[in-house]
């Protein structure tokens, strides 16, 4: 009879212990037991996961490493084997991971790769045959009789570590001058000059609250952003265009000419009209019509000035990324709003234009786009380009004197509804296309409660600080805005975005156009960086948001962009916008700093990821300089130096753009220059 013979091939007695919970002890670093308190029942979703991370923790053998270099990600997985391991915990904002491994000769394979590569990480804690130990405590398990291999020696490879640049590896041109970037300052558009005493500016500006004023829509105003988009009413056949114009929206017919009646508003400023004075009918107890006389009419409106608190608001225009501009939105001060809207219009008819030109403090009315309203001269350096805000809204526009035309005294006079606000934590930034499309989006229709205190009131600027809540949503508009321009940081693991990402904004082809010089480190190639003129302030109102990412968001210690990448760099001390030219491996790639055109190396530890909500617009271009020799000496790029500083603006004679979207310039007396 034969022996029954016993099949132990597949017994693991280790295996055994290992999955025998009774046998699992977790001991903080205190060696103190955990003990589990009492918690609420879990959600199924939340069953789920602590079941599942359980599960991993008795079942599987696992790693507890301490990272060493900032960029490891997921990518632990084929440093140790994809085979090998089971699962990776790896926690944002955390110098610690953990990595389950699919049975306990995986784990011993990992820690032998830990012994031959010990800069990228080290082994912080281990659990296996359950037990969990920190470092000092696990010693590897090995054959008898065999010795320890020594591990190769490697140096130390931080991150940190700056060595030398590598400069005969690089195939691209990078700057031989250190030229620091350009600051383009901002000219106020009203001085403490205008409000002299007994200036006009002073007497119609009490309270000096264009005396901060600022214009943030430079950008809108030359350009760079689609100003209007045509639809059709829900209602109407007629199709209406929507404009945004500096801070404001506005609607006009498509069919109607800019110096036209815009239809559209006509007819709800009759309805409007005739709802006041329904409205002042219940008031007498009367239900006839009134007919309204001048000196009557002032009588009828609501005073203007601040909301009081918790009472509904509208926006009227923005002037900041934190200040804007509302009005009461109570039935009786919106319709004597639209009232004193409806009386500019009926008084606009026929009035004389302008017989001199104006000066500041001025109250005139401007014609626009099939509007008249009232404006406030601020600013006449440019007699061509006159600097106006429109009181009824608060928007700051610059117009030709053409479009202005004289204001009676009863014009003048009436009620001014729209009444300055500052943001309650909500920072000033430079407008980025999304924050941008979120302020017109919010001052439609919304209605919002407002909140604030006396003791918040900005004397310095002259307005109130507060608070603004939407009426149906009860959300925060401060926080909403705030989400808005705030950029994130995005994964190091994720794809980053190239040049084209970025709306370029250059000067357009023509003669006698005025460039600022931005960097002339390639005049040697005949190379130059400019940026228009009346553009070249964005670029430094720019640096507030790039030095707030880097100094205060932006957490990875290094990142090595890829070639060709966007990516924030520092140069100088300062956060720029940049793009990753070339990689040789010396751990300074080449950047060229988008908004300037030098290229520079640059260490790994000032380089950070690219955040997508970045979306201003490139406005320095690269130009070639036309008539110009081949070769020029050190002598004669010299000459072309102090010709050509960084900073100064030039006429140039002429742009030419090709068709492969190349710009060159022309510039009289070059020639000579180099002779």
């Amino acid at each position: 009879m034969e022996e029954l013979v016993e099949d132990w091939s597949n017994w693991n007695p280790m295996a055994l212990d290992y999955s025998n919970e009774s046998l699992n002890k977790y001991i903080d670093e205190a060696g103190q037991n955990f003990v589990e308190k009492a918690r609420a029942p879990l959600k199924p979703s939340e069953m789920l996961k602590k079941n599942a991370a359980k599960k991993n923790a008795t079942e599987y053998p696992y790693l507890i490493l301490k990272k060493k270099v900032n960029l490891i990600t997921y990518s632990v997985a084929n440093f140790f084997g994809p085979k090998h391991v089971h699962k990776i915990d790896l926690r944002p904002n955390s110098e610690l991971f953990k990595v389950f491994f699919k049975d306990l000769g995986s784990l011993e394979a990992a820690l032998s790769q830990l012994e031959v590569f010990p800069h990228l990480m080290e082994l912080h804690r281990t659990r296996f045959g359950g037990q969990e130990k920190s470092k000092s405590e696990y010693m590897p398990m090995r054959r008898p009789g065999n010795k320890i291999p020594d591990s190769p020696k490697l140096p130390a490879i931080l991150p940190t570590a700056r060595g030398q640049i590598d400069l005969k590896s690089r195939t691209i041109y990078f700057s031989d001058n250190t030229n620091k970037h350009p600051e383009f300052l901002v000219f106020p558009i009203v001085d403490s000059s205008c409000y002299k005493s007994g200036s006009l500016l002073a007497i119609q500006d009490v309270k000096k609250r264009y005396l901060n004023v600022k214009f943030e829509f430079n950008l809108e105003r030359h350009g760079a952003y689609v100003l209007e988009k045509q639809y059709e009413k829900e209602t109407g056949v007629k199709p209406v265009i929507q404009q945004l114009r500096c801070g404001r929206i506005l609607y006009r017919n498509a069919d109607v000419d800019d110096e036209d009646v815009n239809l559209c508003e006509d007819d709800d400023k009759e309805i409007l009209m005739s709802g006041f004075e329904k409205c002042h009918d219940q008031k007498s107890g009367s239900d006839q019509k009134v007919e309204f006389k001048e000196e009557k009419f002032m009588k009828l409106f609501p005073k203007s000035g601040l909301p009081p608190r918790r009472s509904m608001v509208k926006i009227t225009a923005f002037e900041q990324s934190n200040v804007l501009y509302v009005r009461p939105a109570d039935v009786v001060s919106d319709v004597a709003y639209h009232r004193v809207l409806s009386e500019v219009w009926k008084h606009s008819k026929n009035v004389p234009k302008l017989d001199q030109p104006p000066v500041c403090g001025q109250i005139v009315l401007y014609k626009f786009e099939g509007q008249v309203v009232r404006a406030m001269v601020l600013n006449v350096d440019n007699p061509k380009d006159i600097c106006v805000v429109c009181i009824d809204f608060g928007s700051v526009e610059y117009t030709d004197p053409g479009k202005l035309y004289q204001c009676s005294d009863y014009l003048s006079n009436l009620p001014r509804y729209a009444t300055p606000v500052k943001l309650r934590g909500v920072p000033t930034r430079a407008l980025t296309p999304h924050l941008r499309d979120a302020m017109y989006e919010v001052q439609t229709d919304m209605v919002f409660e407002i909140r604030y205190h006396s003791r918040e009131y900005d004397y310095g600027n002259h307005m109130q600080t507060a608070v603004l809540i939407h009426r149906e949503n009860h959300r925060a508009l401060n926080s909403f805005i705030k989400k808005v321009m705030a950029a994130v940081e995005p994964d190091l693991h994720k794809l980053g975005f190239k040049e084209d990402f970025l709306p370029h904004v250059a000067a357009p082809p023509g003669k006698n156009i005025d460039l600022i010089i931005t960097d002339n480190s390639f005049l040697k190639v005949g190379i130059i960086y400019c940026t228009p003129a009346i553009l070249a302030v964005e670029i430094t109102k720019m640096q507030r948001t790039f030095q707030d990412y880097g100094e205060n968001i932006a957490k990875a210690e290094t990142y090595a962009a890829p070639k060709g990448e966007l990516c924030m760099a520092k140069y100088m001390g300062k956060w720029c916008r940049g793009v990753s030219m070339e990689l040789v491996g010396d751990g300074y790639p080449s950047i060229l700093f988008l908004d300037y055109g030098n290229i520079v190396p640059i260490h790994v530890t000032d380089i950070r990821a690219y955040p997508e909500q970045f979306t201003y617009p490139v406005l320095t271009t690269e130009y070639v300089l036309m008539d110009l020799p081949k070769e020029l000496t050190d002598a004669q790029t010299k000459r072309l130096e102090k010709h050509l500083e960084v900073g100064a603006i030039v006429t140039v004679d002429e742009i030419v753009k090709n068709e492969e979207n190349n710009y060159s310039l022309r510039i009289e007396g070059l020639q000579k220059l180099l002779s």
